[in-house]
């Protein structure tokens, strides 16, 4: 029985493109897949579209590591020392997110071949944007914030679940939700980025074996996710200097723009 070739994967410079867009718009709450899946749309790009976008977003991992570094040295000196609570908060606001991955893999796959779904992703991003910035300007003018716990840590994670879904920002999602449930804008990045690594790292666990043995992980896609990185830390960087100065509103009208435009053009 034959089977249908696969589609051939995009090339050097649609990568190169693929990368900036990813290194980008990964920390600004605007969703990196989101981007990638219009992009890859209007590009025409063929091959294992998620497969090549988890790929994507090793560089922007690997950037969250750089810039985190430090806090990550604390909290592995902390759990060195007996405690463990961020690294249970980190890993119970991880489990929502794990169970939708593992449950609707393919369903999700299905939905980065859709530039509609993409869009419509962005406006409820643009909703959670535009909610976080009217709570981080509420919560500025009183006291100092609240602490994370357990319940903020589970409501967080819940919202994070809805980030395998094209558009939806899961930087967006995690900061907003924190920011409504009273976080400093400061701690909830912070919280937020670290709660990236297990996110994506799953993510790639589950993708890349699939890509390799497709043979789709050669040296053009690995400089790529070279100019992701860098690109990655350099984003990454800005958002948190202008985070506290109304950043989100202005991502929130750039994602109701895109998204508006992505549903007259696709």
């Amino acid at each position: 029985m034959d089977f249908p070739a696969s589609p051939p994967g995009p090339g050097l410079w649609s990568l190169l493109v693929l990368a900036v867009v990813q290194g980008v718009t990964e920390f600004l709450p605007v969703s990196s897949d989101g981007h990638l899946v219009l992009v890859q749309t209007w590009l025409a790009s063929g091959g294992p579209h998620l497969a090549i976008d988890v790929a994507l977003h090793i560089g922007t991992l690997a950037a969250v590591l750089v810039v985190y570094r430090r806090e990550l040295s604390a909290l592995l000196r902390e759990l060195g020392a007996g405690s463990a609570r961020e690294l249970g908060l980190l890993a119970l606001a991880s489990l929502p997110l794990a169970i939708v991955g593992l449950a609707w893999k393919h369903q999700i796959e299905e939905l980065f071949e859709s530039g509609r779904a993409a869009a419509i992703g962005l406006f409820v991003s643009a909703g959670f944007l535009l909610f976080g910035e009217r709570a981080r300007r509420r919560h500025a003018r009183g006291p100092a914030g609240r602490a994370l716990g357990w319940r903020e840590a589970l409501w967080i994670g819940g919202f994070q679940a809805l980030a395998p879904l094209p558009g939806v920002s899961r930087s967006g999602t995690t900061i907003a939700t924190a920011l409504v449930l009273g976080i400093p804008s400061e701690r909830a990045a912070r919280f937020s980025f670290l709660l990236s690594i297990p996110a994506v790292g799953g993510a790639v666990l589950l993708e890349v074996p699939e890509l390799v043995r497709e043979g789709g992980f050669g040296p053009e896609l690995l400089l790529a996710v070279l100019l992701t990185f860098v690109v990655g830390v350099a984003a990454l960087r800005f958002l948190l200097s202008f985070l506290g100065r109304g950043a989100f509103l202005w991502c929130a009208f750039y994602c109701l723009a895109l998204g508006t435009g992505a549903l007259l053009l696709t």
